[in-house]
């Protein structure tokens, strides 16, 4: 068993807030018997956030905030000229790297509650799997994006994780060179429907542990477990407690976010969120499914590249 369990969230001064309410409810239903280190991942958080995050160290808790900004200036030489790596949503892609002295990690995006006891899952053993990870419903239920990766990434739509919340075997990623992988990748092909979650499905092929959907419920379509079983809460997509009043399991959100000083602005953001800007979101998820169609019907897709051997033989399994 590790002494110290390393938790990451990704973020920028935006996404904080909701970061804040998150590692509330981490902090809240996590063993008191154990230690964590939760990494702030960012370029620049306000002083105001990391004081609440702050708030929330204790014995058994410490927070950090490493700016990326020089990590990614020491890599950047490494990546295409595209700008995928300013982006906080690949910052989980560099972890293994960043962190030489961790085997294994817990990385959580900022829009979950945890209403589950974090050091659970990051015991579960990993064995040689380069990550554990929880099946994507929008794979799963949304046959548009089933079919997109099936026949534009040759990945399973059951096969499919999403990746918001998993464990990453950072021993076995950096001796399998993650990052060398999705550099890779990136000059093969820029995928644009799902982005790092496209990259990180096709890097970690055949080698993921899959967990109870109870570790990363996603609030889409029908939810994968009963809610009595549920242990991370992810609003994905759309689906946020802080633009929509009838957001499902917002309850919890709520919950957590009122033991919090930043829950009054968020209030205030729900009330303020106009009816012009949720219908900007139900267009943008139409615009999404579209470039889903359009990628699946591509005859220079990846997959059919892929099958063209245009990538060489190793492309398949890039680490």
């Amino acid at each position: 068993m590790n002494d110290l369990i390393p938790i990451f969230y990704a973020c920028d001064d935006i996404f904080a807030q909701y970061a804040i309410v998150s590692v509330r409810s981490l902090v809240e239903n996590a063993d008191k018997s154990r230690k964590y280190r939760i990494h702030i991942l960012n370029t620049g958080i306000s002083g105001a956030h990391r004081d609440e995050l702050l708030k929330m160290q204790n014995e058994q808790f410490s927070i950090c905030f490493p700016d990326v900004t020089a990590f990614l200036e020491s890599v950047q030489d490494r990546l295409p000229i595209r700008d995928y790596y300013t982006k906080t949503t690949y910052y989980r892609l560099f972890i293994p790297e960043m962190y030489p002295e961790y085997d294994k990690a817990v990385y959580i995006d900022s829009d979950t509650i945890v209403l589950g006891n974090v050091a659970e899952l990051f015991d579960h053993d990993l064995k040689d799997n380069y990550v554990a990870a929880c099946h994507e419903q929008a794979m799963v239920q949304e046959d548009v994006y089933g079919t997109y990766v099936e026949q534009v990434l040759g990945i399973d739509r059951n096969a499919f994780f999403n990746a918001g919340m998993i464990v990453l075997n950072c021993r076995e990623l950096r001796s399998n060179h993650l990052l060398a992988g999705f550099t890779d990748l990136l000059g093969k092909y820029n995928f644009v429907v799902t982005q790092d979650e496209d990259y990180l499905n096709l890097l970690c092929k055949d080698k993921v542990l899959w967990l109870h959907p109870g570790w990363n419920t996603e609030v889409f379509g029908v939810l994968p477990c009963p809610e009595d079983e549920i242990k991370i809460i992810h609003y994905i997509m759309v689906s946020k407690p802080w633009h929509y009043s009838d957001c499902r399991l917002q309850e919890h959100f709520w919950h957590y976010a009122d033991m919090t000083d930043v829950a009054a602005g968020i209030r205030e953001e729900l009330a303020a969120y106009t009816d012009e800007q949720r219908a900007e979101d139900a267009a943008s998820c139409r615009r999404l499914m579209q470039t889903a169609k359009e990628e699946t019907a591509r005859e220079d897709n990846y997959f059919n590249r892929l099958r063209r051997k245009e990538f060489g033989p190793d492309a398949y399994s890039s680490i």
